[in-house]
């Protein structure tokens, strides 16, 4: 085990935090919230000074490494990365225990946006600032960002990628992984700042539209207002449907899009399905907010997609109580939380694409009864899947509904009724925020018990990780000699 460079990579993310950690203190100053500036300054030293002595010691490592040096990694920098910012809402006193404080920068950092804030508003906004920029270094991943930056890490760079951003299609990018992580990152800056200047066009200032745009491109979910997505006017909540929408979508898509690639977005097979799942449903539950709940139309089809969209893509901003709709509507929105997102966008999620092979191997499964000599292979966007590829792909939708089961029934135990303990489960490993019964949109996740409060966050780690890149570490056979 190369626990040399284990630690160095460590350390590298550790700095890289505490820089992003030092752009609060300018909101501090703006907002003249000085009573938090100690706690800042004190949460910025720590990461830094353990980064520091951790490349000090590390000095002279080997860059080569295996699978399993990636995959300890990878969890190892999810968790501290947790540990590490949850310190400014600790020191700032801004939740009341540090089980509170890391349930909520894990929730940030693994895009979930569940939140034990029972009144935002009331928050330090430098704090509110750190709680959004959470979500948007997490949104495409801390791995991602360090290879970007640190590109002479070579052949290392390729297994730390793929271990955090499964499902990105490099060959849609860039031949090298350093290349492919700029070029992610330019294409997210770039959505960022756009959504921010549209924002702030539309009346709402730098602050609140900056945070809004960390969130929603990292399709996070939190917002600075209590009311979250509805207090704002209806211009702004299309505006974040519409860049929640395309956050969901493949970022090599986004790539080809911009070098003129057409074609790849239109017979995109998972595109089509994506968009075909958010109009089918949002245009139902539309129908049933007009001609059920009576309201105008385009309040009932902006209250739905944005809902739908919403949930789909696991952001978890919140324009109605969807809680109060018809109860179909609520069937809809919890099946919802298992489709997830496209592969490779900052959406969570079971994921589009899996679904299309899993519901393709059924049919052929029905296809071999009814004709059990014909030899028929999976494709997607007109090529071949391997059949290993479909066995991966099957055992992770079993393992990921599996957990979700476990995680429910250990929430039950907890002392949570069923719809809010099974809904929290998925809401968490999906990244999604709010769930149903006590976690719906218009509550929290504050009146949970410290169990519980442990539990979530493990499976946001599980769900945020892909569910085999965390859990394969608890394997005896991982440990063993070889």
């Amino acid at each position: 085990m190369n626990f040399k460079f284990v630690l160095n990579i460590l350390g590298r993310m550790l700095l890289i935090l505490s820089i992003f950690m030092t752009t609060i203190i300018p909101w501090i100053i703006y907002f003249h919230e000085y009573s938090i500036l100690l706690a800042i300054e004190e949460s910025i030293a720590i990461p830094l000074i353990i980064g520091l002595s951790l490349l000090f010691f590390t000095k002279g490592y080997s860059k080569n490494i295996g699978s399993k040096e990636a995959y300890i990694l990878t969890s190892a920098i999810w968790i501290i990365m947790g540990v590490t910012g949850s310190l400014p809402f600790w020191f700032s006193h801004t939740t009341h225990s540090f089980i509170d404080a890391l349930f909520e920068s894990i929730s940030g950092f693994t895009t979930t946006g569940s939140s034990i804030l029972t009144d935002i508003e009331a928050a330090p906004k430098a704090i509110l600032y750190w709680r959004s920029l959470t979500h948007w270094i997490g949104g495409m991943g801390i791995i991602v960002l360090t290879v970007a930056i640190f590109p002479s890490l070579q052949i290392a760079s390729y297994r730390l990628f793929s271990s955090e951003s499964s499902g990105i299609d490099s060959s849609k990018l860039m031949p090298k992984t350093s290349s492919m992580a700029k070029r992610l990152w330019g294409i997210y800056i770039g959505l960022t700042v756009a959504m921010t200047i549209i924002l702030m066009l539309g009346g709402v200032n730098f602050y609140e539209s900056l945070c809004h745009a960390f969130a929603s491109i990292a399709t996070g979910g939190f917002s600075t207002k209590n009311a979250s997505a509805g207090f704002y006017s209806p211009f702004v909540q299309y505006v974040m449907m519409f860049f929640m929408l395309i956050s969901g979508i493949n970022f090599a898509l986004h790539y080809g899009l911009l070098k003129g690639q057409f074609k790849s977005l239109i017979n995109n097979i998972e595109l089509r399905t994506y968009l075909a799942i958010i109009f089918l449903v949002g245009s139902f539950i539309s129908l049933v907010l007009y001609f059920e709940d009576g309201l105008p139309f385009e309040q009932a089809f902006r209250d739905s997609f944005f809902q739908v969209i919403s949930i789909i893509t696991a952001t978890g901003f919140a324009s109605a109580d969807y809680l109060q709709w018809h109860q179909s509507c609520w069937l809809l929105i919890f099946l919802l939380m298992f489709v997830g997102a496209c592969i490779g966008s900052t959406g969570g999620g079971i994921k589009v694409i899996r679904h299309v092979v899993a519901v393709k191997t059924i049919s052929r499964l029905f296809n071999q009864q009814i004709h059990p000599n014909q030899v028929k292979s999976i494709k997607i966007n007109k090529k071949v899947i391997a059949e290993d590829k479909v066995h991966a792909i099957i055992t992770f939708i079993f393992i990921y509904l599996f957990i979700f089961f476990i995680g429910g029934l250990c929430l039950l135990a907890t002392g949570l009724d069923v719809a809010s303990a099974f809904s929290a489960s998925i809401t968490s490993m999906g990244g999604i925020g709010p769930g149903l019964g006590s976690v719906g949109p218009a509550s929290n996740f504050a009146h949970l018990s410290d169990i519980a409060k442990i539990i979530l966050p493990i499976l946001m780690i599980i769900g945020r990780l892909e569910v085999l890149s965390f859990l394969v570490i608890f394997t005896p056979g991982f440990w063993k000699h070889k």
